[in-house]
């Protein structure tokens, strides 16, 4: 077939495109087999090359395949095909939270610093270092603000603080921008460089304080295109005033962590229908939950946790057919679950796959009405007031992997029906109910949990032999769970793994395994068991040791502790021997409470010279050729009271810069106080030396402790006088106080988990008010010097009375003289004063009878003379003996004393006569007739004003009067007929 004109034409049309697309498909060939044979950008390569310089530590070896020309094969390294320039760095590192806790044996983040090289890489678009330590708690650096090609940067987690760089504005190509920051103090006080960046789709800044930024909200709603909006956590305190929201575009919304603390205006972005997912949790929000809620018909994540919101959900819920999450824990709903399950909207019934309702005081006797949410994958109800037994048709919900039900008042039993279609569970909450957990002893759970929290669930008297096969179990709590005996050899191999293991308040016997090194955890608690032996060689990770209250009774391990040991509490235990050297070695060391033991000798020195120190990478010792210096001794709370130590002052105590709380009472201690201890301490809040065998002066050092707040020297020898310079304790010369420094009560925050600690036997036994009290999360707000038991001399300092913050001042037993001090009545917050077995002489000041706050007072054996004060105060002391706060002064006269004081007269015996002054007299009248006068005008204004009262009255005057009639006239005529018939 002979061809046509116009396939002729096509051919030729076909040709010249050939021509023309041959040498370019020949060029981007020959770029792309530049690219894969290692023919990468020269410049380039020398600016990732100094890049990699910047690093100091890598230690998971991300940039080990940093060699070689071939710069576009390296870890992280991604260049266009077309071109070979680097186009997208991406470092990022996926373990930051478990590198910033210390939770798993190796650090992953890169360290150093960010390099300017990078500013060669001018065609970068993508870049991503994310979760690495190379912020060095500096800001941004600002010459990120030139990379003009980037379109995605994530510089979240990396350790910046200090301002966020407004040049962050010029990269006008950005579509995605994460600085956020968990755990660090970035902020900006002007966010208007954000209004340059028009591409911007997703923007995270939570973290980042704002709260000097005043129109933050406002230049974020001229950002149209944005889908991702997250400014959680950032000190927002306004809820937006926007008239008109401009991000129609936006899907996901968290502001959570903002203390507004206000209503829910009606301008919250409830007119954003756009919205899929929203988070306001922990925002102090009020007052009824929104009915604009009804109008995000779109929204399928709803997080309005951890408010003050009153009331049942609104009905307008109903409308979110979508809704897959929603957490409303910890606000104050109230009411029935079956009526708050038929408010959430029945159209999402079977595409609900998480609810949380811990803490919303909401009840119910059964909890049947959830079962109705078929497709939930976790359900929380926890911390409510839901009774009766748990339902065995909860085993239906067979996409679960979270349940958690506990802090209620459930009972019955939970058998293997419950969890027989479970086979999806990872964490599981019954703790704190009144339920047995039954089930045969060759049961073999169908799910492998990660998490399982049954404390207070009765599990039998052993360890529950179903447990042996969750060998991956994170977190696992069965405290107070009713065990009896050892625990099983299987038990420690089996939760290898296992990060917190908590098997308290039980009545487990036995010994420890002697090496734990083995194990994963990090928190270990075994307090208030029946323990012996001794403290095994601990987990490399361990964050928490608590084996307190138990019966251990051999010595420390001498190279007791690890790298990552913060709070080790071995209270209560027959501990013996000394303290371990080791104690030195360890710089995350918080709290040492090895009190009530049975140690000798003293404190370890920690000073500049070899030690034996534990390699934490091998089980043998090594020794360390260069001194530990001392400041790496970071306890902040050390307790080691109640033992039988003996030395002198302990010099590890100057080795400790950080330490707060100290308590060395009731041991051997002797010899002066060193002066350098108002040098280095200034930190302490509590000193007890109590029953020691201390002497000499107290050291004028002693005053200078600024931030001391309980000073206890009681029951020693110290001798001279007390120092006039007590006006320093500036803590105790005000009534403010920190609540939440406290040595009784610890937090201690793991990945996920914040768990609290009880040290120091969960109490501080002080003496005050003439007996031993027990303090404990108050003891914050208490105050006290007690120097009583002493033999100290010279008078009471006038100085004393400036410390208005003083709760309990005891200064009894001792050898003082002279007159107590007129400024003592300045202590109005003294609740507690013993200046008993002295030889103070003089009156007592009458100004004691104006310590408001005064209960105890314990004047008793000294020399004082005069008329006891009265009036005030004194009047109301409660005590079984008044006198008896005054005996041995026999120089005192008055009430309660029976000792009468000269021209008083002598309590005369018969009738109480009247003064017989007209000044009396007259008062005493004048105020009848006014009182007279006033009660006779109220009953009648009564009666004129309240129309029942008048009816009331003049009903009753009617019975009256009748009554009294009736009874006049019978009585008349009886004794008319009687004198009539005689």
């Amino acid at each position: 077939m002979a061809p046509t004109p116009q396939s002729s034409f096509h051919e030729a049309v076909a040709l010249c495109l050939l021509l023309i697309l041959a040498p370019i498909a020949a060029a981007s060939s020959v770029s792309a087999a530049e690219t894969l044979n290692g023919s990468c950008i020269a410049t380039e390569r020398d600016a990732l090359l100094s890049f990699k310089a910047g690093i100091t530590s890598d230690p998971s070896g991300r940039l080990i395949s940093w060699q070689g020309q071939d710069c576009c094969r390296w870890y992280g390294v991604s260049c266009s095909i077309r071109t070979g320039h680097v186009v997208k760095l991406d470092l990022h590192n996926d373990f930051f939270k478990a590198d910033y806790f210390g939770v798993d044996h190796v650090i992953r983040w890169l360290r150093g610093h960010i390099s300017s090289s990078l500013l060669t890489l001018h065609h970068l678009k993508h870049l991503d270092l994310s979760g690495n330590a190379l912020g060095n708690d500096m800001s941004v650096p600002e010459f990120m603000g030139t990379l003009k090609s980037l379109m995605y940067l994530n510089l979240s987690n990396m350790n910046f603080s200090g301002r966020v760089p407004p040049q962050l504005g010029n990269l006008t190509k950005l579509v995605y921008l994460d600085i956020h920051s968990d755990y660090f103090d970035p902020y900006s006080s002007d966010l208007s460089w954000l209004a340059s960046l028009h591409s911007l789709e997703h923007l995270d800044m939570s973290g980042v304080n704002l709260s000097a930024s005043v129109d933050s909200l406002h230049v974020v709603n001229n950002l149209p295109n944005l889908r991702v909006l997250y400014l959680g956590n950032c000190g927002l305190s306004s809820t937006p005033s926007l008239l008109h929201h401009n991000l129609t575009a936006l899907e996901k919304l968290d502001l959570s962590r903002n203390p507004f603390n206000s209503p829910a205006t009606p301008n919250l972005y409830w007119d954003v229908t756009s919205l899929k997912s929203l988070d306001i949790s922990v925002c102090g929000l009020s007052g009824p939950f929104p009915d604009e809620l009804g109008n995000l018909t779109m929204l399928e994540f709803l997080s309005m946790g951890y408010n003050d919101f009153q009331g049942m959900i609104p009905s307008t819920l109903q409308n979110l057919c979508g809704l897959q999450v929603i957490y409303l824990e910890y606000n104050n709903i109230g009411g029935d679950i079956t009526y708050l399950i038929q408010r959430l909207p029945n159209c999402s019934w079977n595409s609900l796959q998480q609810l949380g309702l811990e803490g919303i005081n909401i009840a119910g006797t059964t909890i049947k009405s959830l079962l109705n949410l078929t497709n939930l994958n976790l359900l929380d109800i926890s911390g409510n007031y839901f009774s009766g037994s748990v339902p065995v048709e909860i085993g239906t919900l067979k996409n679960l992997t979270e349940l958690y039900i506990g802090n209620n008042s459930l009972s019955g039993v939970i058998s293997e029906g419950h969890f027989s279609g479970l086979t999806n569970l990872k964490y599981i909450d019954l703790s704190y109910n009144y339920l047995q957990v039954r089930v045969h002893s060759d049961w073999q759970p169908p799910f492998s949990l990660e998490g399982a929290y049954l404390s207070s669930c009765h599990l039998g008297s052993q360890v529950p032999s179903w447990l042996r096969w969750q060998n991956n179990i994170l977190y696992l709590e069965i405290s107070d769970a009713g065990l009896i005996g050892r625990i099983p050899d299987w038990f420690w191999l089996t939760f290898s793994k296992t990060i917190r293991l908590d098997l308290s308040y039980n009545q487990i016997t036995g010994e420890l395994p002697l090496n734990l090194e083995f194990m994963s955890v990090t928190e270990l608690l075994l307090q208030s068991n029946h323990l012996t032996g001794s403290v095994p060689q601990l987990p490399r990770c361990i964050h928490l040791l608590d084996i307190s209250k138990n019966s251990l009774n051999r010595q420390l391990p001498s190279n007791f502790g690890t790298p990552h040991l913060q709070a080790a509490v071995l209270f209560s235990n027959r501990i013996t021997g000394t303290i371990p050297e080791s104690i030195c070695w360890w710089p995350q060391l918080r709290i040492l409470d090895l009190s009530n033991n049975l140690l000798t000798m003293g404190l370890p020195d920690c000073g500049k010279k070899e030690l034996k120190q534990r390699n934490p990478s091998r089980n043998n010792t090594s020794r360390v050729n260069s001194a530990i210096p001392y400041s790496n001794v970071g306890i902040h709370t050390l307790l080691v009271n109640d033992n039988n130590l003996s030395g002198r002052f302990p010099l590890f105590l100057k080795k400790c810069e950080r330490l707060m709380f100290v308590d060395l009472s009731q041991n051997k201690f002797s010899g002066k106080l060193p002066e350098w201890i108002g040098e280095y301490m200034q930190g302490w809040v509590m000193l007890r030396l109590r029953s020691n065998n201390f002497s000499g002066h107290i050291p004028i050092g002693t005053t200078r402790l600024s931030s001391l707040r309980i000073l206890d020297l009681a029951n020693n020898s110290f001798s001279g006088v007390i120092p006039q310079s007590l006006v320093n304790l500036r803590a105790l010369t005000t009534t403010a106080v920190d609540p939440t420094i406290s040595p009784f009560q610890e937090e201690y925050e793991t990945d996920y988990l914040i768990t609290e600690i009880g040290v120091s036997n969960d109490s501080l036994p002080l003496v005050i008010k003439g007996q031993v009290l027990d303090y404990r999360e108050n003891a914050v707000f208490f105050t006290s010097i007690d120097l009583s038991c002493n033999r100290l001399t010279g008078k009471i300092p006038e100085e004393i009375g400036s410390l208005h913050g003083l709760i309990n001042l005891n200064l009894s037993s001792n050898l003082l003289s002279g007159n107590i001090p007129f400024k003592i009545g300045n202590l109005q917050s003294l609740e507690s004063l013993d200046l008993s077995n002295n030889q103070l002489s003089g009156e007592i000041p009458w100004r004691l009878s104006n310590l408001t706050s005064l209960s105890y007072l314990n004047l008793s054996y000294n020399n004082l003379s005069g008329r006891i004060p009265s009036g005030h105060q004194l009047d109301t002391l409660k005590t079984d003996d008044p006198a008896s706060m005054y005996t041995g002064n026999p120089g005192l006269c008055g009430h309660p004393l029976p000792k009468v004081c000269p021209g008083d007269q002598p309590a005369q015996d018969g009738p109480v006569r009247w003064h017989e002054d007209g000044n009396t007299r007259m008062d005493f009248h004048l105020g009848l007739t006014v009182g007279f006068l006033v009660g006779l005008w109220i009953i009648f204004c009564g009666l004129l004003f309240k129309k029942t009262w008048r009816y009331a009255y003049f009903s009753l005057c009617d019975k009256l009067y009748d009554k009294v009639h009736v009874f006049s006239v019978l009585t008349w005529q009886q004794w008319f007929r009687k004198t009539g018939t005689n």
